[in-house]
């Protein structure tokens, strides 16, 4: 057989395991990108569309989505309000979880805006890997 000129500098058995390292470090850079992008926009959108009347307006201005790390390559937008009295605004029992309190989640926003914004982001993290 003649021979084609071609050499491997490191065999593909041994290069495998580090380019799936590599490949999943790349997937978690761009999927904490993602989430970067979106949590400002989900912020802003969550105190926009707050259906409370302000008082002090302290519970509006202390909504808030953070991107964190979560556990390993995990990345989580969570939002969340800032004031103690936010699960009363939300109708959440904080005895009994989401057993729905009298109110029954008439001003709730977190909800809301996360099945908004959920596909959203979902939507971009598919894009990136197509």
């Amino acid at each position: 057989m003649p021979a084609s000129g071609f050499t491997w500098q490191v065999a593909p058995d041994d290069a495998w395991g580090s380019m799936a390292d590599a490949y999943v470090r790349a997937i978690h850079r761009g999927v904490y990108a993602i989430c970067q992008k979106w949590a400002p926009i989900i912020q802003n959108a969550a105190q926009a569309d707050a259906r409370w009347t302000d008082r002090t307006a302290n519970a509006r201005q202390s909504l808030h989505a953070e991107v964190e790390q979560v556990v390993g390559q995990m990345v989580s937008v969570t939002l969340a309000h800032g004031v103690f009295y936010g699960w009363y605004l939300e109708g959440i029992d904080p005895n009994h979880g989401y057993r729905q309190m009298q109110n029954a989640g008439r001003w709730n926003v977190i909800n809301p805006t996360i099945d908004r914004y959920g596909p959203l982001i979902w939507r971009d993290v598919v894009r990136m890997l197509s």
